[in-house]
Order: C-alpha cells, then sequence, then structure tokens
C-alpha cells in the first residue's frame, strides 16, 4: 500500500531530472534523448502501477487470518 502512495512521487522527481540536464557546452542532451526518456519513464510509471495494482487486488481477496 505504502508503495501505491510513494509512486507518484518517484514519477514527479523522474520527470523533473531532465530539467537539470545541461542545456549548453559540453555533455548537452539533445531534445530527443529527453523526449525518449520521459517516455521510458510514463512507460514503466504505467507499468509499475498496473503491478502494483494487481498485487493489491491480489492481496484484497485473501481472506483475513483468523488467529486473534
Amino acid at each position: 500500500m505504502d508503495a501505491a502512495r510513494v509512486t507518484p512521487i518517484l514519477a514527479l522527481i523522474l520527470w523533473s531530472l531532465p530539467l537539470i540536464w545541461p542545456q549548453s557546452g559540453e555533455g548537452t542532451v539533445s531534445s530527443a534523448i529527453a523526449l525518449i526518456y520521459i517516455f521510458a519513464v510514463w512507460s514503466g510509471v504505467i507499468l509499475l502501477t498496473w503491478g502494483l495494482s494487481r498485487q493489491l487486488a491480489n492481496e484484497m481477496d485473501e481472506p483475513p487470518d483468523s488467529e486473534p
């Protein structure tokens, strides 16, 4: 359950990384690479949330322990 709450924060941090990449001089990252990175993060977040939702659904289907 905690991972589902942290996922949006993780996505925001990963999407913000291109903002600190160098814009001029040596080591400049092209805009094409930045767009590929953003698309990869977006796809990864979709897969992560899908996996978390499946895991949480499986936990909700299991009956609670009857031990006190």
